[in-house]
């Protein structure tokens, strides 16, 4: 169960790469979106995460912000209800929890496996959408919109996700949602909003924790 709750947040924090792919000439092409990705030295942006059960009479809400720096460096930071943030930088992953008013460092064996999680988001922020064997990566095109569509390809993973969905504005290249469908009875929907792309971010931000 540990792992499964880990892979959500992992999930969803390299879908900020594809927020500003340069070029509106969508293709098919996996090598254009890598060529696009690589522009993407640093982001930043708030979201808005909205987890759905059936045993739930209402969505459970979350609020972070989220920061890059390529070529590895990842902090995804839950603000509201409750305070959290993992930060992987330099090959050290670290898990904060608030406790008693302050942020406490989390070392138990779950950190490893988020290490593990956030080395391949690296690089999917780079660009590698269809270098997982685990997923197999689609894309399609409609008037408006470009959708990207990531489905298991192993048992193992297939317990965890069924699928993972991206809705991308073809107007001006950012991700509007991300839909991960977890079982027929539980999904998860991410909204991006505030993006700033290629903008000095703040100092500390993958070493301090308030």
């Amino acid at each position: 169960m540990k792992i499964k709750r880990l892979w959500i947040p992992g999930c969803l924090i390299w879908i900020a790469a594809l927020m500003f792919w340069s070029s509106p000439a969508w293709t098919d092409d996996f090598d254009r979106l890598r060529a696009d990705a690589s522009r993407i030295k640093t982001m930043q942006a708030d979201f808005t995460q909205k987890k759905s059960m059936k045993i739930l009479s209402k969505p459970l809400l979350s609020e972070g912000r989220f920061y890059f720096a390529a070529p590895d460096s990842i902090r995804w930071e839950y603000i509201r209800p409750l305070k959290s943030a993992v930060i992987s930088s330099q090959g050290e992953t670290k898990r904060y929890m608030a406790s008693g008013g302050r942020m406490v460092e989390d070392t138990g064996s779950g950190v490893l496996a988020m290490g593990i999680v956030l080395d391949e988001v690296a690089g999917w922020m780079s660009g590698r959408f269809d270098a997982n064997p685990s997923f197999r990566a689609s894309l399609r095109n409609e008037k408006t919109m470009a959708f990207i569509t990531l489905t298991p390809v192993g048992e193992g993973m297939a317990g965890i996700m069924q699928r993972i969905e991206i809705a991308v504005s073809r107007s001006d290249a950012t991700v509007k949602t991300v839909r991960m469908i977890e079982s027929d009875t539980a999904e998860t929907l991410i909204e991006f909003r505030n993006v700033r792309i290629n903008e000095a971010l703040p100092d500390g931000v993958f070493r301090d924790v308030r």
